[in-house]
């Protein structure tokens, strides 16, 4: 568990997490992700679907960029939802901008809590990138050149992914599997979830959460991170960010931070899909950093 400023309590938790977020603001904004992903599939739709399971949930959508150079960046972008909502369609925004600009895109999916806990879920999130990873000779990626992105819980997806021992998972994967990774307002403490409202959504035990809690999983030599969050955020989202990135520099890891001002938990993450946005720009930079 991270250090932070000053202690807190339960409820200070709670809110922290809840971040402000209503029922009416997820509406609008999953009707917003909704609506670009069917504009996706309407005019680019997937490349092809891949399974890299047998449940239906382990699905990805791959996108291929039409105009990729030799050696083109791979972008995996894992959805958010507090581990219990959404699918892999909520980030299908990011396909034109980043394809346009040569970044091929993988969007996949993964069972969901309750009835499935957070070792299955990680899991899943590893399985997918292993499963890209070796099939990138056929779908045309090029090894060393993938890059992982979560927004929210799917922040802790995404650090905990960029922590994987790859050789020690499967042991034909390289240990440098992953170029980098990209956390976008994500969950980099994730112990004191148990004292939130939410803890019932998910049933996720304390071991569960202390094994996979970013802040326990820091390692030297693991893949540079960028971590972004919005401004307009919670307190205690940003102490996230501020106390994970001081691990990441005590370990030596390569960072950057991003404090978008003016932006909430949703508008952050769309403005990554705005080829003419600064977010934009950082990310396209960091993928081909």
């Amino acid at each position: 568990m991270l250090n932070y400023p000053r202690p807190r309590t339960a409820a200070e938790f709670d809110a922290g997490y809840a971040n402000q977020i209503t029922p009416e603001v997820v509406a609008h904004w999953e009707r917003y992700f909704r609506e670009r992903s069917a504009a996706v599939l309407a005019s680019q739709p997937p490349t092809c679907e891949l399974a890299y399971g047998a449940d239906s949930r382990q699905r990805i959508d791959f996108f291929a960029s039409p105009v990729a150079a030799p050696g083109a960046p791979t972008l995996i972008a894992i959805h958010g939802g507090l581990w219990f909502l959404f699918d892999r369609w909520m980030m299908h925004f990011l396909v034109p901008a980043f394809t346009a600009a040569g970044v091929h895109v993988a969007c996949p999916s993964y069972r969901l809590a309750p009835q499935h806990g957070l070792d299955a879920i990680v899991d899943d999130c590893r399985q997918a990138v292993a499963f890209l990873a070796a099939q990138a000779g056929k779908l045309g990626l090029t090894p060393g050149r993938l890059s992982v992105l979560g927004h929210s819980a799917a922040g802790q997806l995404a650090s905990v992914v960029a922590t994987t021992d790859w050789p020690a998972l499967d042991g034909r994967l390289p240990k440098n599997l992953l170029r980098s990774w990209i956390g976008v307002s994500g969950f980099y403490d994730i112990e004191p979830f148990a004292q939130t409202r939410f803890q019932p959504l998910v049933g996720f035990s304390g071991e569960a959460y202390r094994r996979w809690n970013p802040a326990n999983l820091v390692r030297p030599g693991q893949p540079p991170a960028l971590l972004i969050t919005g401004g307009r955020e919670s307190d205690l989202l940003h102490d996230m960010m501020r106390g994970y990135a001081q691990l990441l520099l005590e370990a030596e890891v390569p960072l950057q931070t991003v404090d978008a001002a003016g932006e909430c938990h949703f508008s952050v993450l769309a403005r990554l899909g705005e080829p003419d946005s600064e977010l934009h720009r950082s990310v396209l930079r960091w993928l081909q950093y």
